[in-house]
């Protein structure tokens, strides 16, 4: 098998069969050498009936891996690498926001420079509205200041991988998996190629700002302990601006008499000083949540339907 695509499959039902005759006229001569893998991640439509529809009638190799509930992406993801046996895999959204004409693109780049392990397609221009912009951009300022891996800001999980990159990335076994970071931290050759997102086929994103946010932080707390450092030493610090407050209040005391400051400043104090504690706590409280998560050792998903339409069919 030459090359493996990979489309995580959420409420896709309107997109299922227009995604198929896209690929098939974008791939065009590498279809009899290609499967694709459709990983329904739980969906609550009708998502599931179109690829068994599609795995029926398809005349090119369709595989379907359906999950028992929605794990997550990043469980479809991992499902979809677990599955696949190509010497290349791709990864592609099933709404056609990213068109599959651009895997050809990605195979001529790493056929043409065998020292690139991976293509990895990134936005040159973002058609999303400025607020979520702001916050994306302060996202990856954010982890690269944190984290020892380096991630491309815009790259998407659109890429192309040999072989060799996905046997790493499979090698991983945590459970709390942030794929972007996976990607960066398994290191490996990588050329960034500039695309263009289209328009959804159909439905809508399933993203919104707060999963936006809990991503983020999900991959700050797996690839950083620096959080846990920056806690540390803000504590120590607002130890010693009390020492230093505490000297003061009882040199004015013994040199003027003064008395000890009123009841508004002690409010502040105890609101500034209560909100970094709990500050600390919420952030030492994500960490032991994602080893508590790591040490039940569940798997990341579970798979309740597996679909082939044959690897040995007549294919055109």
């Amino acid at each position: 098998m030459l090359l493996s695509v990979i489309v995580p499959c959420y409420n896709e039902e309107g997109n299922i069969d227009l995604f198929y005759e896209e690929t098939v006229k974008a791939l065009g001569d590498l279809m009899p050498e290609t499967e694709l893998i459709f990983v329904n991640d739980g969906s609550r439509d009708s998502t599931i009936r179109k690829l068994r529809s599609l795995c029926e009638r398809a005349e090119y190799r369709v595989r379907v891996v359906s999950f028992s509930r929605n794990f997550g992406k990043e469980a479809a993801l991992l499902a979809g690498l677990e599955a696949s046996q190509g010497t290349f895999t791709s990864i592609i959204d099933a709404d056609l926001q990213q068109n599959p004409a651009y895997i050809v693109e990605m195979m001529q780049i790493l056929n043409e420079h065998p020292e690139y392990d991976a293509v990895a397609a990134y936005q040159q221009e973002r058609k999303e509205g400025m607020i979520l912009s702001l916050f994306k951009k302060m996202f990856y300022n954010v982890i690269d200041s944190l984290t020892d891996v380096k991630i491309m800001q815009a790259a998407s999980d659109f890429r192309l991988l040999r072989r060799p990159v996905v046997d790493a990335i499979l090698s991983l076994p945590e459970k709390c998996r942030f794929s972007k970071g996976i990607f960066a931290w398994v290191g490996f050759e990588t050329y960034y190629m500039p695309y263009t997102v289209e328009e959804r086929a159909s439905g809508t994103s399933k993203w919104n700002f707060w999963k936006l946010m809990k991503y983020a932080f999900d991959g700050i707390i797996a690839f950083s302990n620096k959080p846990l450092i920056m806690s540390s030493i803000a504590g120590l610090f607002i130890f010693g601006l009390s020492i230093l407050y505490l000297i003061i209040i009882v040199v004015k005391t013994i040199l003027w008499g003064d008395p000890v400051a009123g009841f508004p400043t002690l409010a502040c104090l105890i609101l500034m000083l209560s909100g970094i504690q709990l500050l600390g706590i919420g952030i030492l409280g994500q960490y032991l949540a994602k080893n508590y998560t790591e040490s039940k050792e569940r798997p990341v998903y579970i798979v309740k339907e597996e679909l082939d339409n044959g690897a040995d069919q007549e294919l055109p």
